[in-house]
């Protein structure tokens, strides 16, 4: 692919492949045509890898990187680490982006230059024939929600780097700790009124592993305590 795109979009990849082709469809239709997908394949044992390689060949904006399993938050640096676009944005394998999605956001950076990065709205579905999963039945499905989440995100690149990638010490709430320490750095942000992710619902999701995300909810909540501290010195 010649040229530096406007966005780098940036999705790990683990045993996805019943929903990885529909994600990649939702990315592939963006109105917004100025940007690379980046795939980083985190060592997967099913048909992910095919899938992945299939759009590599058909799409020139498609890029393909492999590693043995290290986890989502190390797969997402890999892409950053590689990213040319001077946003990036980030999807995960079994949601979905709303065709407008990145014009959305780049929409929101045309009007407010100084921002340093952009949040929209999600809205929840329940994967048909899946039982609503006990994690998430305190939730509202169909109604938007702010999408504190890595695909509600587009943050420039720049910002990115000096405040710091994903912190690996988290590998499930590395999204949560970045959003931490983004709002304790000060950083312009805005929270768009727009849905433009469609979340998947069903008994494989990473926040079905409740203890896991409370035992790391706890410690990046002590870490932000700890900068607002230093901070305050």
């Amino acid at each position: 692919m010649s040229g530096t795109p406007v966005v780098s979009v940036i999705m790990p990849l683990h045993n996805g492949e019943a929903f990885l082709a529909e994600a990649l469809a939702s990315v592939l239709g963006q109105v917004e045509a100025d940007f690379e997908v980046i795939l980083v394949d985190d060592g997967s044992s099913d048909g992910t890898r095919r899938i992945a390689e299939y759009h590599e060949r058909k799409h020139p904006s498609v890029r393909l990187l492999s590693q043995g399993n290290a986890g989502v938050t190390v797969a997402r640096n890999r892409g950053v680490a590689v990213a040319r676009g001077e946003y990036l944005a980030f999807l995960d394998q079994d949601d979905r982006w709303r065709p407008e999605a990145l014009a959305t956001h780049l929409c929101a950076f045309g009007l407010e230059p100084a921002l340093a990065y952009t949040v929209a709205h999600q809205r929840c579905f329940l994967e048909p024939g899946a039982d609503c999963p006990d994690w998430f039945r305190l939730q509202p499905l169909g109604e938007p929600l702010p999408a504190f989440l890595p695909g509600g995100l587009m943050v420039r690149r720049s910002v990115f780097a000096e405040l710091g990638g994903f912190d690996p010490r988290y590998p499930i709430s590395s999204d949560a700790d970045w959003f931490a320490r983004a709002r304790d750095a000060g950083l312009p942000m805005r929270l768009l009124p727009d849905v433009t992710l469609e979340r998947r619902i069903h008994r494989a999701n990473q926040s079905s592993q409740a203890a896991v995300i409370h035992r790391e909810l706890f410690q990046l909540l002590r870490a932000s305590i700890d900068r607002k501290r230093r901070g305050s010195r």
